[in-house]
């Protein structure tokens, strides 16, 4: 069994999201997301809900690291993939394994969902 060490929530309107792509476009989807990431959210009907859930577990990731966006811990440095199976989880690249490490931790745990209007997403740093 796991220890939590830390946990961090995000909750994000998806209509924010859609805002914020439609004014800023590939500059802002470049900068936020992966590509895997954009070709699983973009081949949808509606991208808006999956491109919300990761934004809202990259900055529940940050919360459960005890920093913000930045020097630190970038938008790309959590990634969210989905395994074989349709689950997230969350895909760490080395400055996110090392704050994983600084907090003792060893593994990430997510849990995704939204609605028709917002998207949510908690983070468990566990031992």
């Amino acid at each position: 069994m796991h220890s939590v060490i830390s946990i961090g929530h995000d909750i994000v309107e998806i209509e924010r999201i859609k805002r914020t792509v439609q004014k800023y476009g590939e500059k802002f989807l470049q900068k936020v997301y992966v590509p895997e990431e954009l070709h699983y959210c973009l081949k949808k009907s509606n991208p808006f809900p999956s491109l919300a859930a990761r934004f809202a577990a990259k900055e529940a990731t940050a919360k459960a690291f005890a920093c913000g966006i930045g020097v630190q811990f970038s938008w790309q440095s959590a990634s969210i993939i989905n395994r074989l199976n349709g689950s997230p989880e969350v895909r760490l690249d080395a400055l996110g394994l090392k704050l994983l490490s600084l907090v003792g931790g060893s593994k990430v745990i997510l849990s995704l969902t939204h609605t028709h209007t917002i998207a949510s997403a908690v983070i468990a740093v566990v031992q």
